[in-house]
């Protein structure tokens, strides 16, 4: 999963310009990081050209406002969010791994993740909230059932269940989670990112073969996978 982790570095938290990067795309790079790291309602405008080392003229020469800024933020998640998305389908390995490998990438977004992040995007900025949810949403069922469809003919997964309802099964019980974040519902208990790692698990368990579980368990204990 180091390809992964190369991928989340770069685009989430890399602090110098790579050679080429167009000047809105590493803004967007560095405000992205200190939403992750600070949240989003306690940060203006002011605050973040301080974090990345411009001025406040610049920022607004690539983003009308905050708003604006945040719902590019938010754009730019869901195309990393494909990117890994295809790294981790087209990676050596099988379904199991690649949805592995997913879970991967986004229990580190989750684990950077500012607490009060979700909870600030849906109430101050409902607009952004509702785009990313629209967008992950579509990005999720495509993926989860392609996933579905390459482990039934891998043998890893039941061919009983239909990899369309099921995805959608998925994309519900993210909603949960979700949730589950914002009203600190397991807080002291669980974090969301183990939360969110939980549910997963639960998913690849419930449509896994005998072979498949087995293979699961084995790569989790090898691996040492979320530990």
């Amino acid at each position: 999963m180091g390809n992964i982790h190369r991928i989340f570095a770069l685009r989430m938290a890399n602090i110098a310009p790579h050679q080429g990067m167009d000047r809105a795309e590493f803004l967007l790079q560095h405000a992205m990081e200190i939403f992750m790291r600070l949240g989003i309602r306690s940060v203006n405008m002011a605050d973040l050209a301080s974090e990345i080392g411009v001025s406040k003229k610049t920022l607004y020469l690539h983003f009308k406002d905050k708003n604006d800024l945040i719902q590019r933020c938010m754009n730019a998640h869901c195309d990393q969010m494909e990117q890994v998305i295809s790294e981790a389908e087209n990676r050596q390995g099988n379904a199991i791994d690649s949805e592995l490998a997913i879970i991967d990438f986004v229990h580190a977004v989750i684990t950077k993740m500012h607490p009060s992040m979700l909870h600030d995007l849906r109430k101050y900025h409902p607009i952004a909230f509702d785009t990313i949810n629209k967008r992950e949403d579509e990005i999720i069922l495509g993926a989860v059932e392609r996933n579905i469809q390459r482990g039934q003919k891998e043998g890893l997964y039941r061919t009983d269940i239909s990899a369309v309802l099921t995805a959608r099964f998925l994309v519900a019980i993210g909603y949960e989670v979700k949730k589950c974040g914002e009203r600190g519902t397991f807080q002291g208990k669980m974090t969301l990112s183990d939360l969110y790692v939980q549910s997963s698990l639960y998913h690849i368990r419930a449509i896994s073969t005998e072979k498949g579980a087995k293979y699961l368990e084995i790569k989790l204990e090898k691996e040492k996978l979320f530990q």
